[in-house]
């Protein structure tokens, strides 16, 4: 890791040498780079460093005012590129009606060489600098446009996009604001790589001939007029020659280190993991935050093969940093020290590993079976194929080749939970790890994948280390419970079944007699065309000022579809939506403001569910200047107190996302939503990462919601959540609907 480092930075020391000596050389200069001083190609002498050139000029005086030229050229060439490909980007990831129009001409483009390009140009506007910048910018802005599209319509469907759509962002904010802050690794790795290549374009087009002219001083314009007494004085030649290449070579080193796989991981840390011992062992765990604050503190724990231990606690307690150490994936910001041991037999896959966030854990570009595919490919020995078709039965999920030519946003969160499920299985893992496992799962999956990984845990002795706020559901799984608070062990004991809770069930509200909310024969799809399937075909029912609709169903019943339908973000194909008797517009780009405030969305997935770029507090004070237009300070005070009302102290306002437990993430998206003060609000599993505590006060904050005339729509496979709010359940299946009186 040492070498590494100092091959880095001797990389970067070269690199702005070289540009220290490109900035300054003008001013180091000895002569005139036009001046003749000499007899042409006179070698190296104490007056004339590096010999003279083909008309008698100072070889090191050109050199030093030559490279001015080129990386201002260059420099230019990607100032023009960027500022074209990342407007255009932007806009085809986050508008897909301009795909088509905008695409078709990059991918044309894209075949032509460059050379061609140079031709055509120059021919057209006479060779020399404005010839070089055009070609070189029409080269790299195709390929900037696609990397930068790639990237926005992954981010497109993230939670903060989609509420920064909801709440009437115009589209400039949505690219400069919410999206283009989150493409800095992006960009920047790419714009060292197109630097490189940039200024190999620029020099090759100047050994062409089509650069600048004489006697004008440029590093490529050297090396061809100095060709011809390269055997007399090579100087002339290899300077430049050499200047290039080490400037190209040294750039593409820095950026390669800086942005590659060479970026610092848990292996820098002092903690060791290994696979020694047996079951799962964790010895003195300490971790730390970047200002020394204790993450975890001395947490130690051994669990037998084949046992398991549920780790429970607090939103904030640790329980997902322990993960991360067992796995050796802390983020490099934080310091560990310690030991854990994961006993592995051979043939054995170490570990498996479901985040809690299944947004987050599948390539958005590559479609499921490519995705299991890989995986099995390394790891299964009996089959590729019969392994994908395997693990995906396992865990309750079509094997049909259908189903694994989807993405994964054509997928319900349970299913996207069950399908890194899978993933974690193929290979047999010694230790596997299951962050909030039952997140976004209805009863009857939720029991599978008990089933499921109880007879895992007895054909081949797995480990199982399980995060959870559901300990109820993973009862027949859990061996010991490993209770954690503020990052320390408050117990550690073995499980014993709890009884049954009781449902404390609040009177009913007295319900208005017109419905806020008319939905009537709609059918919505994932894609368009003939051969759509509609997700949800028919649906029709009605929402009362202050009521609260519970809607049930399977993982992939459209249970989220209809939710992002009814809030603008997925346009149906058929029926009609009415608020207050007015029908809604379709998309939610051409609702008008009340209509987007009336309507609020809370997302399943909170890690996607806040701009990571952007402080908490800044986040929800926008809908509030933005839909209500209150001041800075005014805005800033009633964020403070929106935090305060899900639970969170307002000193997590000035925190990034980052910093923020998943359960912390939850209830900031909810003070977010709350903020637009909505007639209707939406949720879409939003206590699933809530610890009982907590989840009890948000529902005390929703029911307080609905007697103050707030509408509710809740999705849940939560019995506990139903029973407390739900005033009708409307429960979904695949191709069916039916509404119950709850």
């Amino acid at each position: 890791m040492r070498n590494r480092g100092g091959i880095r930075s001797m990389w970067l020391a070269v690199t702005v040498a070289l540009l220290l000596l490109v900035a300054l050389g003008p001013l180091l200069a000895p002569y005139s780079p036009t001046e003749v001083t000499a007899p042409p190609f006179r070698p190296p002498s104490a007056r004339h460093l590096l010999g003279t050139d083909v008309v008698g000029r100072d070889v090191a005086a050109r050199v030093l005012h030559g490279g001015l030229p080129l990386l201002s050229i260059a420099g230019l060439s990607l100032i023009v590129a960027y500022a074209l490909g990342l407007g255009l980007g932007l806009l085809v990831g986050l508008r897909r009606e301009w795909d088509r129009l905008v695409m078709r001409p990059v991918d044309a483009i894209t075949v032509l060489p460059w050379f061609l390009l140079l031709a055509v140009i120059a021919t057209a506007m006479g060779a020399g600098p404005a010839a070089i910048v055009v070609t070189a910018a029409l080269a790299s802005v195709p390929w900037i446009i696609r990397i930068v599209r790639t990237r926005v319509l992954e981010l497109a469907s993230t939670g903060y996009v989609e509420s920064a759509r909801a709440r009437g962002e115009p589209l400039w904010r949505l690219g400069l604001v919410e999206v283009l802050p989150n493409l800095r690794t992006v960009v920047l790795a790419d714009a060292g790589v197109r630097m490189s290549a940039t200024i190999s374009l620029v020099a090759v087009s100047g050994f062409l001939g089509l650069g600048l002219r004489p006697p004008a001083p440029d590093w490529a314009l050297m090396i061809i007029e100095n060709r011809p007494g390269f055997a007399l004085q090579p100087w002339s030649v290899l300077a430049p020659a050499l200047l290039i290449m080490v400037l190209v070579v040294s750039v593409n080193m820095v950026t390669d280190r800086a942005f590659g796989a060479d970026q610092p991981s848990a292996a820098h840390h002092p903690m060791r993991v290994s696979e020694a011992g047996s079951g799962l062992t964790v010895n003195g765990l300490t971790v730390r935050d970047p200002n020394g604050a204790l993450v975890l503190e001395d947490i130690s724990v051994h669990v037998r093969s084949g046992g398991s231990v549920a780790v429970v606690g607090a939103s904030g307690a640790g329980k997902t940093t322990l993960a991360l150490a067992v796995l050796g994936a802390l983020p490099p910001e934080l310091t560990a020290v310690g030991s854990v041991g994961i006993g592995r037999s051979a043939g054995r896959r170490t570990v498996g590993y479901v985040p809690q966030d299944p947004a987050t854990g599948l390539n958005p570009a590559l479609r499921i079976g490519t995705t299991l595919r890989e995986i099995a490919g390394r790891y299964d020995t009996v089959g590729v194929g019969n392994g994908v078709a395997e693990a995906l039965r396992r865990v309750d999920l079509p094997d049909d080749r259908r189903f694994r030519r989807r993405f994964p946003h054509e997928l319900s969160g349970g299913q996207q939970q069950r399908v890194l499920l899978a993933m974690a299985l193929l290979g047999d893992p010694a230790l596997l790890v299951l962050d909030e496992p039952t997140t976004g799962l209805d009863a009857h999956t939720r029991d599978r994948l008990v089933r499921t990984l109880r007879q895992i845990r007895r054909d081949s002795s797995t480990t199982l280390l399980v995060i959870t706020h559901d300990l109820a559901a993973l009862e027949p799984l859990v061996d010991h419970v490993l209770t954690l608070d503020r990052g320390r062990v408050e117990s550690m004991t073995a499980h014993r079944t709890s009884r049954a809770a009781t449902v404390v069930r609040v009177p009913p509200i007295e319900i208005a007699t017109t419905p806020i909310l008319r939905v009537e024969n709609l059918s919505v799809t994932h894609r368009r065309g003939r051969d759509a399937e509609p997700v949800v075909d028919g649906l029709s029912f009605t929402l009362h000022a202050g009521e609260c609709l519970a809607i049930t169903g399977r993982s992939g019943a459209g249970k989220t579809t209809l939710a992002r339908a009814i809030s603008g973000l997925h346009a149906p194909v058929g029926g009609i939506i009415e608020l207050d008797g007015t029908a809604l517009r379709p998309g939610i780009d051409r609702r008008p403001s009340a209509h987007r405030r009336a309507i609020q969305l809370i997302p399943q997935n909170p890690a996607t569910s806040l701009n990571p770029s952007y402080r908490i507090g800044g986040q929800i004070s926008r809908p509030l200047r933005h839909l209500h237009g209150m001041s800075s300070a005014a805005a800033s005070a009633r964020a403070r107190s929106l935090l305060d009302a899900v639970g969170l102290d307002s000193e997590l306002a000035a925190r990034r996302p980052d910093q923020l437990s998943g359960g912390q993430q939850q209830r900031a998206a909810i003070a977010r939503a709350l903020a637009a003060n909505p007639r209707i609000l939406i949720c879409d599993e939003i206590t699933t990462a809530l610890d009982p505590n907590t989840q009890n006060m948000v529902l005390d904050l929703l029911e307080d919601l609905r007697r103050k005339g707030m509408a509710l729509i809740v999705i849940s496979h939560q019995d506990t959540v139903i029973d407390r709010l739900a005033d009708r359940v409307l429960g979904l299946s695949e191709r069916i609907t039916r509404t119950e009186e709850s």
